[in-house]
């Protein structure tokens, strides 16, 4: 006789039992009965990659049937065009790609009218999807059109009114923006620059890596006037900038800048990309006093200011770390990165002011003198410390500093010079042969993980 569960017809019991199963073993438990079938379905479609080979894909007919369960799908763009317009009314997110597929390497380019098809299908899935809030891009081709930019930014949201008008009320319906851009390999035309910088400062959450503009007659368009920022300030809580060309570090600059509400910032742009016109010297102690002030950023938490190595990065001074340090409120900054630039005792001294909160400090390895000490003042002074990566450490300064307090250490990266414990004493090649010297050593080794034991 058969068993009855009545407890897996109990739908949340069964969702959580079938989030731990592989894709065959979902699709064998889905096609178990009418029950678990229709429990489990939304389940399946919520989340959906459509395979850019055609036999492992389902049709634009299949789909249909299930479009109203769809909230993230995950597509290419040279099958774009023939899904978008199906007519999606719950998408909340949108990954579209530009993955290579055997015999498909031409595709976008060999077929007549595609751009204008799969910028339609853009512009219909945008309008007819409200609740579409993140747009994922890789290497988009064709380049999306001035008109779609314009539809990701808050284009539905009212200028400023005129002096003694009343602003037009917004209707829950429109769309008021992107909540997440996430950008990669972008080309952006000439036409299409104002709304796509327009997009980028309406996205709560933003992130560029290797994002090129085309110029017009060579010359590249101010990005303050741009954006006009004045009627449109920038909404971003998060800004990621990778790669960023066509405008040189000072217009970089200006741009995040603006972004009074952001509480992380990645700046990862080389000094001098791709184009000619990037000739503009990096940005000078005057050069940062105008841009960032204490009002600039004041909910930031979280600052990144490193790079690829072997790239032409966006080199700061000492002092122009510590101005920057010295602008973000007390006891607020919980996560700091630095590489490529100069890290010394300006912004070390800036640094302690954030050392009750900090949680990640990540800093280019350097020498001895100039990195062991503050490593250990690091480690004596911040409570809430979870990473800590940077250079030297050495066994002296561990000797002579204050009791760790940072019992929530996770991960730690430093070099450690067990021949430190020697008072700034040169070693001899010959006290190697010395058994005294390893009878030190191994008691200095000893030390180091007694001390990191206790954390």
């Amino acid at each position: 006789m058969a068993t009855r569960h009545e407890a897996l017809e109990i739908p949340e019991i069964l969702r959580r039992i079938s989030s731990y199963l592989a894709g065959p073993d979902f699709t064998s438990c889905l096609q178990t009965c009418r029950s678990f079938h229709t429990i489990l379905t939304p389940l399946l479609y919520n989340t959906l990659t459509l395979c850019p080979k055609e036999d492992k894909r389902p049709t634009p007919e299949a789909m249909q049937r299930y479009i109203h369960l769809i909230g993230h799908i995950k597509l290419d763009f040279f099958i774009s065009a023939q899904y978008l317009r199906l007519g999606f009314k719950n998408l909340h997110s949108i990954t579209i790609s530009n993955r290579r597929v055997p015999g498909k390497e031409d595709y976008v380019f060999t077929q007549v009218g595609l751009d204008s098809e799969i910028m339609e299908a853009f512009l219909m899935v945008i309008r007819d999807s409200p609740a579409l809030r993140k747009w994922t891009l890789f290497d988009p081709k064709p380049r999306p059109s001035d008109k779609v930019w314009r539809e990701l930014s808050s284009l539905k949201k009212s200028d400023a009114p005129a002096v003694g008008e009343q602003p037009i009320p917004l209707r829950p319906d429109q769309n008021r923006g992107v909540d997440i851009l996430d950008l990669t390999h972008i080309s952006v035309t000439h036409d299409a620059k104002h709304w796509f910088l327009r997009a980028c400062a309406d996205a709560r959450e933003l992130r560029m890596s290797d994002v090129s503009f085309m110029v017009a007659n060579g010359k590249p368009d101010n990005c303050q006037r741009l954006l006009q920022i004045e009627k449109h300030p920038p909404q971003g809580r998060m800004v990621e900038i990778v790669e960023f060309n066509g405008y040189n570090v000072i217009d970089q600059l200006t741009f995040l800048s603006h972004m009074a509400e952001t509480r992380s910032i990645t700046w990862m742009s080389p000094a001098a990309g791709r184009l000619p016109i990037q000739t503009l010297p990096l940005p000078t102690l005057a050069d940062l006093k105008q841009f960032i002030k204490p009002t600039t950023w004041p909910k930031l938490r979280a600052l990144d200011l490193t790079g690829y190595p072997g790239r032409q990065l966006v080199k700061f001074s000492d002092e122009c770390i510590a101005h920057i340090l010295d602008c973000v409120p007390d006891h607020q900054l919980e996560v700091f990165k630095l590489q490529g630039s100069t890290f010394g005792p300006l912004g070390a001294k800036a640094l302690k002011r954030q050392f009750p909160c900090l949680q990640d400090l990540r800093l280019e390895p350097d020498g001895i003198d100039a990195q062991s000490e503050f490593i250990q003042e690091v480690m004596e002074s911040c409570p809430k410390l979870k990473v800590l990566r940077a250079g030297m450490f050495s066994v002296g300064h561990m000797r002579r500093g204050k009791p760790w307090v940072c019992h929530g250490l996770q991960e730690l990266a430093v070099h450690v010079d067990l021949e430190s414990d020697r008072d700034g004493a040169v070693i001899d090649k010959k006290v190697y042969k010395d058994p005294a010297y390893w009878t030190k050593y191994s008691s200095s080794r000893r030390y180091v993980f007694e001390r990191i034991g206790k954390l």
